[in-house]
């Protein structure tokens, strides 16, 4: 994957799109907990400029190098957890 004959830039991602909230959500189902329990949400610290959705498109890593990834969100939630 490194050894290409000229420098490019790729994207390295899942093409997959989650929202803080999903990512909070999985990470206390995992330790069988209701997020909402445990996370206040304030108003005042939300910031309009967020972005509301983010996802990036990998297909010219994959096209060009045959990377595809190899974990998704909760892939990473629970080896986040396990360490």
């Amino acid at each position: 994957m490194l050894q290409q004959p000229e420098a490019q830039d790729y994207v390295v991602a899942t093409g997959e799109s989650h929202s803080l909230e999903d990512f909070v959500e999985s990470v206390f189902s995992e330790l069988s907990l209701d997020w909402r329990e445990h996370v206040e949400q304030v108003g005042e610290f939300m910031r309009p400029t967020d972005l509301r959705l983010s996802l990036a498109d990998p297909a010219k890593a994959f096209d060009v190098l045959g990377w595809r990834a190899q974990y998704k969100m909760k892939n990473v939630i629970k080896a986040m957890l396990s360490v």
